[in-house]
């Protein structure tokens, strides 16, 4: 029962798992950290097996429960030591996905997180939990917020013709509503797409925002993205690391203007950017190809290579 459980099962995601709960405990409080405890149905019905396909195994989340929290899973239809923690929780056997979020003397921090299956739920539980302990949220968690808006139809998009999409990716991008940009081309025009928060402006106001440097609105029919969009990062090294889109478009308005497109890397792709070896490794074109499937790809490749 103190064994790690690493993608053992589909269930659990890519998450590495404390498997005892009185053992995750006291690593807590050696550590200084909460715990995350999830109990879950292994083997489990499509929503457990879901859960753990799309919600733990997001790149950037599992970074973050693995870099914060200490965590522990408890299976919730098995007997045993699993069943006696399920009793002390009075949680049903063989329910769907329930996480709690515990100091390290097993008192709740906030309560439990349930009937919430998509890593949006997650995700802006750990922030509350995060911003409950006073603790600093990273930039690259907070940019997941940005990509996880985009994906489950939060975001609203609008098309842009600019003269140059270089420099138009990095004038949209500086709007407080830009989640991210895109360079690409409508019959033969440069044209920047973006995804936007519409909680905090319109579409209206960001055409007047973009009328006033010197763009303007069209129709996105046609839209064909850019050999090498995002083209600041495409010249640098930050284009051999697996990004999120959000991630992308932040350090690509970061490095001309000298901002610390860095601290936009969760600690891993930090330790990857660090590698003298990165771009023999990786490919310059790994930036804008599907972010999770590079990012596996990337982790095995350079683990590879010591």
């Amino acid at each position: 029962m103190t064994a790690t459980s690493w993608r053992e099962y589909r269930e659990l995601g890519d998450v590495m798992w404390l498997r005892d709960y009185d053992v995750a405990l006291a690593r807590a409080a050696e550590r200084g950290r909460p715990v995350l405890l999830l109990f879950q149905e292994i083997p489990g019905c499509s929503t457990c097996l879901n859960f753990g396909h799309d919600v733990l195994a997001n790149p950037l989340l599992v970074e973050l429960i693995e870099d914060r929290f200490v965590a522990v899973a408890i299976h919730n239809n098995r007997p045993g030591k699993d069943a006696e923690i399920l009793h002390r929780f009075s949680e049903p056997a063989w329910n769907n996905p329930v996480v709690y979020f515990l100091h390290a003397d097993g008192q709740q921090i906030l309560p439990k997180l349930a009937d919430r299956y998509d890593p949006l739920g997650l995700y802006q539980k750990i922030l509350s939990v995060l911003e409950a302990l006073g603790q600093d949220v990273p930039d690259y968690f907070r940019l997941l917020r940005d990509d996880l808006m985009i994906d489950y139809g939060l975001a609203k998009s609008a098309v842009f013709e600019t003269p140059c999409f270089w420099s138009g990716e990095t004038t949209l991008a500086q709007h407080p509503a830009i989640l991210t940009t895109e360079a690409g081309w409508i019959d033969g025009d440069e044209v920047v797409r973006v995804w936007f928060d519409p909680r905090v402006a319109d579409a209206r106001a960001l055409a007047d925002f973009a009328r006033a440097e010197g763009f303007s609105t069209i129709a996105a029919t046609g839209f064909r993205s850019d050999e090498a969009p995002q083209y600041y990062l495409s010249k640098s090294r930050f284009a051999h690391l697996a990004l999120s889109p959000a991630q992308r478009s932040k350090i690509n308005l970061a490095i001309p203007y000298q901002d610390r497109p860095e601290r936009y890397l969760s600690p891993r792709q930090a330790d990857w950017f660090a590698r003298p070896d990165i771009a023999k490794i990786s490919p310059p074109d790994t930036y804008r190809e599907n972010f999770q499937q590079q990012w596996e790809r990337l982790r095995v490749a350079l683990d590879n290579h010591g």
